[in-house]
């Protein structure tokens, strides 16, 4: 029926909102913490919601690999390919890193104080100022251990396919303040929530890949550093495209 995956939504919504409710709650006296030492007290507070929405309100089925390979305890950033909103969670639970994101999802109910209590970066995209501000936010972040992820493609594909244009500036900023990429690709995402929205599937498999943190120190410069990183994406997501395309 049309209308099953809608009124999964629905009730992925409920379920979800119970979640992150109850995973909201021991966070918000770390509030008091100043932004970039509150992080490291609250992640499980995130990775937990995220996790229990992957579970049990979306029934996702997780497939990870190279998850050993993350340095968690230590900066990093996380470079990966997008194809849905569940890309976001994916990252906070299996890399726990927060993300780079548009200024409309801190006004998602719940999950955007979650966030940001946890790390998150919100800017208008629009808005030079505040992406200026933002790239100083993530910097100042990661230099305080807080781990984030990034899309260089800037939004969600719509055909499944890697846009041609990404933006490297964050990228290139970490190999100036030397802080380590972790390249990472995501398949079968948009098979539970795809653009545009049809309503949500239950019990698909999200893939993720993660390779080992890129050392800035082996790359003359930044382009450079941020162009081998995207590469490796790259080959990642063709590989999950080869492997699990074919048997659908």
């Amino acid at each position: 029926m049309r209308l099953v995956p809608y009124l999964n939504a629905l009730v992925g919504a409920v379920i979800a909102g119970a979640i992150s409710t109850a995973f909201l709650i021991p966070a918000l006296p770390f509030a008091v913490l100043p932004r970039g030492h509150r992080e490291r007290y609250i992640w499980w507070t995130n990775t937990g919601a995220s996790y229990g929405i992957l579970r049990y309100a979306l029934w996702a089925k997780l497939d990870v690999e190279g998850r050993d390979q993350i340095p968690f305890g230590q900066p990093y950033m996380v470079v990966a390919n997008h194809r849905s909103w569940v890309d976001v969670i994916t990252l906070i639970w299996a890399a726990r890193a927060e993300g780079l994101s548009k200024r409309e999802v801190f006004f998602t109910p719940i999950m955007g104080v979650l966030g940001y209590l946890g790390g998150a970066v919100f800017f208008n995209r629009g808005d030079a100022e505040q992406r200026r501000r933002a790239k100083e936010e993530c910097l100042y972040l990661l230099k305080q251990g807080v781990p984030l992820h990034i899309y260089p493609e800037g939004t969600r594909t719509r055909d499944g396919k890697l846009r041609e244009k990404i933006h490297l500036a964050m990228l290139e900023a970490c190999w100036e303040h030397r802080i380590p990429l972790v390249p990472a690709a995501l398949w079968g995402t948009e098979r539970v929530v795809g653009v545009p929205f049809r309503g949500v599937h239950l019990g698909e498999t999200v893939h993720a890949r993660f390779r080992p943190p890129m050392d800035p120190a082996l790359y003359p410069n930044g382009e450079d550093y941020a162009l081998a990183c995207w590469a490796q994406v790259k080959e990642m997501v063709d590989a999950l495209e080869r492997e699990y395309a074919e048997k659908r």
